[in-house]
């Protein structure tokens, strides 16, 4: 990884944790000493928000079957045009050597890693566009053979049911830390203490 990378994400996790550590200790001090005020502040920001708003614009449908048949012609040709493209380029174009050593050099690669990692991406490319070719020649010569195919594989699938966990409160903790409230916060304000008298010590060697 690029060491200038490696650098502000280490930066990044720092602060992130001495952040994390400072607020730690403030949620600990308040429920050790100003409860009530943490109990209003809870109430401010438990605002509960529902997933159903986002998902329904996934739910939509949209089909672009009938646009292909009713253009069969140019899109078969662009398909077509597009996928021999690709045959060509990575089949003869491609410098497989110099990729290589480009890849190695520009993601601090092993030799091997790199050579394995175009390998893989030129045969996807290259089954992908054998697969484009062969829908291509259905969509312009034998269009209705493509019909089975297309019945059995547009298969809808919704995600109300896969989201409904998520519609569900769990106000399971909040519960336990209002029984537990003097035990969480010692655990945080230590906790927090912990954590951050550590990073500090980290950060001045």
């Amino acid at each position: 990884m690029n060491p200038l990378i490696e650098s502000w994400l280490l930066q990044s996790a720092v602060i992130f944790l001495v952040l994390g550590s400072v607020a730690g200790m403030a949620v600990g001090a308040m429920l050790l000493f100003r409860r009530e005020r943490l109990q209003n502040l809870s109430t401010l920001l438990d605002r509960w928000i529902s997933t159903r708003r986002f998902d329904r614009a996934l739910e939509r449908r949209i089909t672009l079957d009938p646009w292909f048949y009713r253009h069969r012609k140019v899109s078969g040709v662009l398909i077509l045009a597009g996928a021999v493209f690709i045959l060509y380029f990575f089949g003869v174009q491609l410098d497989r050597a110099e990729t290589v050593a480009g890849l190695a050099k520009r993601f601090a690669y092993p030799q091997a890693y790199a050579e394995a990692l175009l390998d893989g991406m030129v045969l996807c490319a290259l089954l992908g566009a054998l697969g484009a070719i062969v829908a291509a020649l259905f969509i312009l010569f034998r269009p209705s053979m493509m019909r089975g195919f297309e019945e059995s594989a547009n298969q809808w699938l919704s995600l109300r049911k896969t989201l409904k966990p998520l519609e569900i409160p769990r106000d399971g903790l909040e519960v336990y830390v209002e029984r537990h409230a003097r035990q969480v916060g010692i655990f945080l304000l230590l906790g927090g203490l912990y954590t951050l008298v550590l990073l500090l010590i980290w950060l001045s060697r």
